[in-house]
């Protein structure tokens, strides 16, 4: 690999690719429903296949959402603003859902110089999406020597079983040495539970390690936040090409884009969430899922494609502690809403193992719990 020029890299693919897309067909036949509540597309088959890789990042470099073009941009700002609390020590880094790559591409200029044998592992449930994300560092000026330290890994990290597999991975990859590890653009705010996911990932660490998650934020949870966020992401027609892309490829349904809706909702104390559907408003029609069963998508019956979220930072800071993660150190982008008093914008976190883990249990888990 070092000696061409072609576009190589090695891949570790790890778990059957074949149960992931029997997954997808099953969530495709559930129940009639007109509220999104039904049949669904779940986080990572968002981004699985080549046609919704390519379409998400299109959408990230499209100045209408804020969320992925601004997120990227401003990135290196904030990560700037967190390094001091980082500088000193030799973390390998590892990227749980690396995105398009730019960021971890940042993470990369400022670490390798200061620990040349660092590991650099991005994982991701999407082959294609671990290829694109490496795309932005092959210019890198000491690529050709830290190419053996690339080690792609394809597996599902929100599945408990392969979080087990993952511990066992660093443990022999990496040994006792201190990871960085990283949950950027918003990914955590993509899943059904996302405070479930943070708390499985903070398993992951040891005392000598650190998590950087980057949110989306609002600086207030005000009765027409859900309004301005649907908009936000509405407006961008590279981020609705993307949200049905997945549907596209793995269905044959002709898709209406007009059949689109995003709408928000506020989840006290904590958070808007943001969810995307396709709403179908025409005619019975018989669609073909990728097991090629056919069923019939009912008028009215919707899909949903997408599942976001805007975090209140103040109740952000105390649910993480209440899983156990201490905030070490926040760095913060925010822009102004058009006529209104809050702000939007992103926050990046470096989150460690400590403050209150208590039982796993408490009143204020259970208050964000029901929110």
């Amino acid at each position: 690999m070092e000696e061409t020029e072609f576009g190589w890299s090695l891949l570790m693919v790890g778990e059957d690719q074949s149960r992931k897309l029997a997954d997808l067909t099953n969530d495709l036949k559930r129940p009639y429903s007109s509220t999104g509540e039904g049949k669904q597309i779940l986080s990572g088959y968002s981004y699985w296949g080549i046609e919704p890789a390519i379409a998400w990042r299109h959408a990230c470099h499209d100045p209408y959402y804020p969320v992925g073009k601004d997120g990227i941009d401003s990135f290196a700002q904030r990560w700037n603003d967190l390094w001091p609390a980082l500088a000193g020590a030799k973390y390998h880094y590892v990227s749980l859902g690396p995105g398009t790559g730019d960021k971890d591409r940042t993470v990369l200029q400022t670490m390798q110089p200061s620990y040349p044998e660092m590991l650099y592992v991005p994982v991701d449930m999407s082959a294609e999406m671990l290829r694109m994300c490496l795309q932005p560092i092959r210019d890198l000026p000491f690529i050709k020597t830290f190419r053996r330290q690339l080690l792609p890994v394809q597996l599902d990290f929100s599945d408990d079983e392969n979080l087990d597999e993952l511990h066992a991975l660093r443990d022999r990859l990496m040994g006792d040495e201190p990871i960085l590890w990283g949950l950027l653009g918003n990914t955590a705010a993509n899943f059904e539970d996302d405070f479930e996911l943070i708390e499985q990932l903070a398993s992951l660490l040891r005392p000598q390690d650190l998590l950087m998650l980057e949110v989306a934020t609002t600086s207030e949870l005000a009765a027409d936040v859900p309004e301005r966020s649907s908009t936000e992401y509405l407006r961008s027609k590279a981020f609705c090409e993307f949200v049905t892309s997945a549907l596209h490829q793995h269905t044959d349904l002709p898709i209406n884009m007009d059949y689109v809706e995003i709408s928000g909702k506020i989840m006290e104390p904590r958070s808007v969430m943001i969810k995307v559907i396709y709403h179908h408003r025409d005619k019975d029609t018989r669609v073909t899922l990728p097991d090629r069963t056919v069923i019939t998508l009912r008028r009215d019956d919707t899909i949903r494609l997408h599942l976001t979220r805007k975090y209140a930072t103040a109740t952000l800071h105390d649910e993480l502690r209440s899983i156990g993660l201490g905030v070490e150190a926040t760095a913060d982008t925010t822009w102004a809403v058009r006529g209104k008093p809050y702000r939007f914008g992103l926050q990046l976190l470096l989150l460690a193992k400590g403050g209150d883990t208590g039982s796993g249990r408490s009143a204020a888990r259970d208050l964000f719990r029901n929110g």
